[in-house]
């Protein structure tokens, strides 16, 4: 009679409050809300908290967590039909988790609490279990009602984390490093249970099974690396098709121009309009030198974006001036595609900022320094100043103040090259002189990271 009274009393006060606050907690992180939720996960909680306690005191240790995960997985796979499998099969998953660091945080709370105990010692000490699992559970419950009260962001947020981590091959690593987690922590349970350790050798195959899982995370970290710099080289590739098409591009529309240039002024010689005549063509030649001198330069690529932004200034009525002072280093471990993206995208945002103002108002510089071991890259455009509150936004990847697709990508992709070659980037933005970005990279290896 007295079994089945400690029995209940297991159940009652511990098994199934902790069991149902586990289930409570995975659902709310994964964003689960089926119906009839409650009254499912209580019918989990009992069955599985009684089935588990009526054979606690006579499994051994390992046997009996891998008859409760047995359990829970059978439960969560028939009262839950509704939701599909994969999400039932990570509930599965994460409910081991949060289960593990709960028992822990019991364990760690009464071992300073009360001491160290064995297994069947904590479970005859019911006052001093309660005084551990309580406050443990307490927090789970704040957790838990936090996160449900925000169940909408919280899971549209796991869902943006999760496609981040499917495109970006993080599953590998994720999945290992989980079963590090569970593994490490089953025997860091074991080591806090007093005698659990010793008496039972698995434990020392689990953790040297924990160790040696080392070698497949290391090897799918390394292949991550490798398939993110074949990214960044394509990118890269990507990135220079784009600046020459758009200059194949506007050579086209150029010899265009040019032809109906010819026709104007043949017509005009035709008609023996000589003054006219001389004035077309004096117009033609300057907006010509406009556009070739720019490609007098040292650094090929520089001078093809140069090129192809003077063309489209040119085309969007934008008066848009360059220049390069100073010498390249070709030895430089500044990367010429990253001066391209820097500057590319620096210009862009300039360009699109100029065209809200009047015709005649239309100005972007451009100004690149070469010396004392730096690179200096000035961009400043006229208009109104940006407030503080959009400047510390500036840089938020997918935050733009400008209508389209695939806006709010060039200013963090600046932040970020410049962030790679430890350099310096500053705004300035006032009434007086408009908006200015400043750039500074290092030009010798020693002074980056």
């Amino acid at each position: 009679m007295q079994d089945w009274i400690s029995f209940i009393k297991l159940d009652l006060l511990f098994s199934i409050p902790q069991s149902l606050t586990i289930t409570w907690l995975t659902f709310a992180l994964l964003g689960l809300r089926p119906s009839r939720r409650w009254k499912r996960i209580g019918v989990l909680a009992v069955v599985n908290s009684v089935y588990t306690d009526l054979l606690i005191r006579i499994l051994p240790a390992p046997v009996h967590i891998l008859n409760s995960i047995a359990i829970t997985t059978v439960l969560l796979l028939l009262l839950f039909k509704d939701i599909t499998l994969k999400k039932r099969l990570l509930a599965l998953l994460l409910s081991y988790v949060v289960g593990t660091v709960s028992d822990l945080s019991m364990l760690k709370l009464y071992a300073w609490m009360h001491g160290s105990g064995s297994r069947e010692h904590i479970l005859d000490n019911a006052a001093a279990y309660v005084s551990a699992l309580y406050p443990t559970l307490l927090i789970l419950w704040l957790v838990s009602a936090a996160v449900e009260s925000r169940s909408a962001r919280w899971f549209d947020s796991l869902r943006q984390a999760g496609g981040f981590i499917r495109s970006n091959g993080l599953v590998e690593v994720l999945v290992c490093l989980l079963i590090q987690l569970m593994a490490g922590s089953t025997v860091l349970t074991a080591r806090l249970l007093q005698g659990e350790y010793e008496r039972y050798k698995v434990f020392d195959y689990i953790f040297f099974g924990t160790v040696l899982m080392t070698v497949p995370t290391l090897y799918f970290v390394v292949r991550l690396i490798d398939r993110t710099r074949r990214q960044a080289v394509l990118a890269t590739q990507e990135h220079y098709i784009e600046q020459i098409s758009s200059m194949f591009t506007l050579i086209r529309g150029q010899r265009h121009d040019y032809l109906n240039h010819i026709q104007v002024m043949y017509t005009m010689l035709q008609l023996g309009k000589h003054a006219e005549l001389k004035a077309y063509m004096a117009e033609v030649v300057r907006e010509t030198h406009e556009v070739g001198d720019v490609v007098q330069h040292e650094v090929p690529a520089v001078a093809a974006l140069l090129k192809t932004k003077t063309a489209a200034a040119l085309s969007r009525g934008i008066e848009f001036s360059s220049e390069f002072s100073g010498s390249w280093n070709s030895e430089s471990p500044v990367k010429v595609i990253d001066i391209v993206k820097i500057a590319g995208n620096l210009i862009d945002n300039a360009f699109d900022e100029v065209m809200k103002l009047p015709a005649g108002e239309r100005h972007v510089r451009a100004a690149f320094c070469s010396g004392d071991g730096y690179l200096e890259l000035m961009v400043s455009n006229p208009g109104p100043p940006i407030d503080e509150v959009t400047q510390a936004r500036l840089f938020e990847p997918g935050y733009t103040t400008k209508q389209g697709k695939d806006r709010g990508l060039g200013l963090p992709i600046v932040q970020e090259r410049v962030a790679y070659y430890n350099g310096t980037l500053t705004v300035r933005s006032d009434e007086h002189s408009g908006t200015v970005f400043h750039i500074r990279l290092p030009l010798r290896a020693a002074q980056m990271p």
